[in-house]
């Protein structure tokens, strides 16, 4: 890595080189959990895009530039280990990707197809006819829960294609498995969810982390009774994530798919396809909802690539790539409102980038609330301007842009999000309009996503007057 030297345990910095700025603060892990964007954007405006703080304990450089993010992302098993805080691991499970370093690029290989090409293309009739029944049944008489709504509509687009689970056949689909009704299943991943962030690791029902570890107990339980039910039904080359794996793990039983990795793995994908996704499609919508100028080009764009009526049948994954605007419109969401950090290490020995030094026992995090604010990597950085993601302008390149990380790390459902958005707009975009109620308020951390008490109106576009 240009630039990047790794010292050798017990050898001494040269006497040039210097440390990030900023002295650690008690409060700054309070600081951070009420307000990441806040604090990143105030000691990036201070220090740069490179600055030392105590969050989470000890000393954690924040980092922004694209050569630290570098640093950051790939340095497993050379310099770096996975640096999460402890409650957080044990939420993610001994047997998740993060927990065998040595074991991460097999495994990564191994699920990747799941992901990506001739899978992906397969899940996309099932994604079309769930965004087509629940748009049409979408309130516009009354302001409705923006958040409520997409996140009902993104957990029947992911949980069948994950676990293979038919949610239109209601709560019968879930008949004869531990958790028995969908409305169950959100609350536990919920609470699930929650305790990754519990800063005390005390297993307690009085505490979020206690209660997340209850839930993950109770979702692993549901997980491999789903696993037991399809394999007593007779294992079938089905179009979702879980057939995926059992027909790998058939073929190859000695291969990377033991029974706990194909649990652990569904819980872990469900959960984290189903909060990026509908913090994405909110936020999308959000951000959309003051640009209708915007959603004049996407319509038009969208009318150019798929014909007047775009729902009338499935569009390819090449259409899909077709609509570059639309395309940029999901980018410069996920720049202005990336959802969390993207990674945290701790480093094992100590670096030099650029004749900084990164001390061994440091923690690193890379955050995109940095990377993004850059002027150097974006210009007018404050601004809304999908077209600096168009080919023309070239803005976006790798290690500036990282709301899905980077390098081996880069998150595994990057591509399934993006067809994800790109399909729910064609449905949303034909069929509706819609008008913003007033500013959102944010949940700020661990995710960043707006509050379920934010409404606004829809209406169809037959009721919203010609322009």
């Amino acid at each position: 890595m240009d630039n990047l030297v790794v010292l050798a345990d017990g050898q001494a910095a040269p006497a040039n080189t210097s440390e990030p700025p900023r002295r650690p603060k008690w409060s700054d892990t309070l600081q951070y959990i009420a307000n990441p964007e806040k604090f990143c954007r105030d000691n990036l405006a201070e220090y740069g895009p490179i600055f030392k703080t105590s969050v989470f304990g000890g000393t954690t450089v924040f980092v922004g530039s694209a050569p630290a993010n570098k640093m950051a992302f790939n340095g497993d098993n050379s310099y770096t280990k996975i640096g999460l805080p402890a409650t957080t691991m044990e939420m993610f499970g001994e047997h998740s990707l993060f927990q065998r370093p040595d074991l991460h690029r097999d495994r990564k290989s191994a699920l990747r197809p799941g992901f990506t090409g001739r899978m992906l293309a397969n899940y996309m009739p099932h994604m079309d006819q769930v965004l087509n029944e629940h748009l049409q049944t979408w309130q516009t008489e009354q302001p409705v829960s923006l958040m409520k709504m997409i996140e009902e509509v993104s957990f029947d687009l992911l949980a069948p294609l994950l676990l293979g689970i038919r949610l239109d056949q209601g709560d019968s689909a879930l008949a004869g498995l531990p958790i028995a009704t969908k409305a169950e299943l959100k609350q536990q991943y919920k609470t699930f969810f929650d305790g990754f962030y519990g800063l005390v690791k005390w297993n307690s029902p009085l505490t979020t982390f206690g209660r997340g570890k209850r839930a993950r107990a109770k979702l692993m339980a549901f997980m491999e009774a789903v696993i037991a039910q399809r394999r007593q039904s007779g294992l079938a080359a089905t179009p979702d994530f879980l057939s995926m794996m059992l027909m790998a793990q058939q073929d190859n039983p000695e291969g990377v798919f033991n029974d706990e990795l194909v649990a652990n793995q569904c819980l872990l994908q469900l959960w984290a396809s189903y909060y990026e996704v509908s913090g994405l499609l909110a936020s999308w919508m959000y951000q959309l909802g003051e640009q209708p100028e915007v959603i004049k080009q996407l319509r038009t764009e969208q009318a150019q690539v798929l014909g007047d009526d775009p729902t009338a049948t499935l569009p390819t994954m090449e259409q899909l790539k077709q609509l570059t605007f639309l395309e940029a419109t999901i980018k410069e969401t996920l720049r202005i409102l990336p959802p969390s950090s993207t990674a945290t290490r701790t480093l094992t020995k100590s670096v030099l980038l650029d004749d900084m030094l990164f001390k061994h026992g440091w923690n690193i995090i890379a955050e995109p609330r940095i990377a993004h604010a850059i002027p150097e990597h974006f210009s007018n950085p404050n601004a809304y301007n999908p077209k600096r993601f168009l080919p023309e302008q070239g803005e976006g390149r790798a290690y500036e842009f990282i709301p899905f990380g980077g390098g081996v790390h880069a998150c595994l459902g990057a591509q399934m999000a993006m067809v994800s958005n790109k399909l729910f707009a064609i449905h949303l975009l034909h069929k509706l309009d819609w008008q913003l109620l007033g500013k959102a308020d944010f949940v700020q951390f661990p995710l960043r996503k707006i509050k379920g008490n934010y409404q606004i109106q829809l209406r169809s576009k037959s009721q919203v007057p010609a322009s």
